[in-house]
C-alpha cells in the first residue's frame, strides 16, 4: 500500500505530508480516545466490541476477526493513525488476542490508505 506519509514509523507527524487535511493540534491522549469512544455517535457499535461482546455490536459481523479488524479502524482514526497508540489502545481492550502486532499494523496502513489520511478536525 502506498501513502504519502511513512505511517510504519512509530508517531507520525504533520511534517511527513504535504496534504492540506486536517490535522490534531496536538496528539490525543488514551484517555481522551476512551472518552471519543465512548461518547461517540456510533458507541453502540464500538463499545461491546472493546468489551469483547462483539456480537452485540449494531452492526453485525460474521467473525470476531472482523470485528477487531473496525475496531483498529476507529483507534487508528482517532489516534491519527500512530501505530504505537494504536497497539497500545487495543491491547487494553477484551479484542487483545485477536491480532497480531503485524496485522495490527497493516490494518492501521489500510484504514489510513482508505480514509486518504483524514483525521478529525484540530480542536479550538
Amino acid at each position: 500500500m502506498s501513502s504519502k506519509r511513512d505511517i510504519r514509523s512509530t508517531d507520525t507527524t504533520d511534517a511527513q505530508t504535504n496534504d492540506p487535511t486536517p490535522r490534531f493540534e496536538q496528539p490525543l491522549s488514551d484517555n481522551q480516545i476512551w472518552t471519543m469512544l465512548q461518547t461517540a455517535a456510533n458507541s453502540a457499535r464500538i463499545m461491546p466490541i472493546v468489551k469483547g461482546d462483539w456480537e452485540s455490536s449494531t452492526r453485525s459481523y460474521e467473525t470476531r476477526e472482523d470485528a477487531a479488524r473496525a475496531l483498529i479502524f476507529d483507534l487508528s482514526f482517532y489516534s491519527d493513525y500512530r501505530l504505537s497508540q494504536v497497539r497500545r489502545l487495543f491491547q487494553q481492550t477484551a479484542m487483545r488476542d485477536v491480532l497480531t502486532k503485524t496485522e495490527i499494523d497493516d490494518i492501521v496502513e489500510e484504514a489510513y490508505v482508505q480514509q486518504n489520511g483524514r483525521s478529525y478536525p484540530t480542536f479550538a
